[in-house]
């Protein structure tokens, strides 16, 4: 900005003096310490444009060598430099709207704006997933690192398989080891190949390294412990030690857990745990579990429950004072409650425990009304 204010001002003294050359022949005379200087005016002003243009060129050399080369260079290149700007923008711009040949040829020619390794980076976000090509840990590590990152996006249109997928996960981890991101994917892969272990191993890892929340751990954490016990019958009971540790009021550990327990002859440890979990919550499967179980001795665990008002029960738990009284042989006031249960709660499992009933005693026709209220609430349910 200076050196073309420098040289607009030249060129109107220059205008000046060649409109008015009487005032360039004029002498100008100056005296100081005993000097006398005498010159003509047009004379003295070129002379001190020329000076304080050379001034301007030894400060700008100056600065340039102190800068260094690269300085120097960048400077030189500062009038291309808008245009390969202009073209990053443009192939950016192609990029992102998936026109053409998504700016390739655009930030091509804009090299020099940035570095070539972030050149590399652009020109592989625009390869779709299902053709981002395995890396070997030879290349630039950041190179491999975002091909796998979109290889395994779990919300990509047209997903690599199972096995490029898991090679992409494995080149990352090979140069960037531990990465959060890299391990979090790869344990939702090795839950699709159902590997529960290589679960288990890598949701703790991230949760000890403080990667992920108990929240979202957890459950996923304790139903890859149900998998191992359901597939390693062997050490099944401490699997589900660990999943109840983990979700000690989840419907489906309390029920694996507890099915658990009574296979190592710990029913009672089962039927405590799965009551109080009913005077809780209300879940018709963990009823019909603790039923199996209470039916040997239905009048004891009638009893149980006979003093409990409607109200303060849940609509399962209702359900299992019913089936025991009918178990232990209470037919009015199995049939009572049974029915209270399903006139006021609409409640699927008392209709079809009432079908039953009514079956076994040869009334069939009740049965058959039972059976289709049955049918209209599982209809108007689904």
């Amino acid at each position: 900005m200076r050196l073309i204010f420098l040289l607009v001002l030249a060129l109107l003294i220059t205008v000046a003096l060649l409109v008015f050359p009487d005032i360039a022949d004029q002498q100008l005379r100056l005296e100081a310490f005993g000097w006398i200087f005498e010159t003509r005016q047009g004379a003295f002003i070129v002379v001190l444009l020329v000076l304080l243009f050379v001034l301007f060129l030894l400060r700008l050399l100056t600065r340039a060598l102190f800068a260094g080369p690269g300085t120097v260079w960048r400077s030189l290149r500062g009038g291309s430099g808008k245009r390969r700007e202009t073209r990053l923008r443009e192939g950016l711009s192609q990029w992102l709207d998936m026109r053409g040949d998504f700016g390739a040829k655009a930030m091509r020619k804009s090299k020099g704006i940035l570095p070539d390794w972030a050149m590399d980076l652009l020109s592989i976000l625009s390869v779709p997933a299902k053709d981002q090509q395995v890396m070997s840990d030879q290349e630039d590590s950041l190179q491999v690192a975002l091909a796998a990152r979109i290889a395994t996006d779990p919300d990509a249109t047209g997903k690599p398989d199972l096995t490029t997928r898991k090679a992409h996960l494995e080149a990352w981890l090979k140069v960037h080891p531990g990465a959060p991101l890299a391990l979090s994917r790869m344990a939702y892969l090795a839950e699709e190949e159902g590997d529960w272990a290589k679960v288990v191993e890598l949701l703790e890892s991230e949760w000890k390294q403080g990667h992920r929340s108990s929240h979202s751990v957890k459950p996923r954490l304790s139903a890859a412990y149900l998998q191992l016990a359901a597939t390693e019958p062997e050490q099944a009971m401490g699997y589900l030690r660990k999943a109840h540790r983990l979700l000690a009021h989840d419907h489906d550990v309390l029920l694996a857990y507890g099915q658990g327990l009574i296979k190592s002859n710990e029913q009672a440890t089962a039927q405590r745990l799965w009551a109080g979990y009913l005077e809780r919550h209300d879940s018709f499967d963990v009823a019909k579990a603790l039923f199996e179980v209470q039916k040997i001795d239905a009048m004891r665990g009638y009893r149980k429950l006979e003093g409990l008002k409607d109200a303060e029960m849940k609509p399962s738990l209702r359900w299992l004072r019913a089936e025991l009284a009918h178990a232990a042989r209470l037919e009015g006031l199995a049939f009572e409650q049974m029915q209270t249960l399903a006139e006021d709660a609409t409640c699927l499992a008392a209709w079809r425990s009432l079908a039953g009933w009514y079956h076994e005693k040869g009334d069939f026709e009740q049965a058959s009304v039972c059976y289709q209220r049955a049918l209209e609430i599982t209809s108007s349910a689904g």
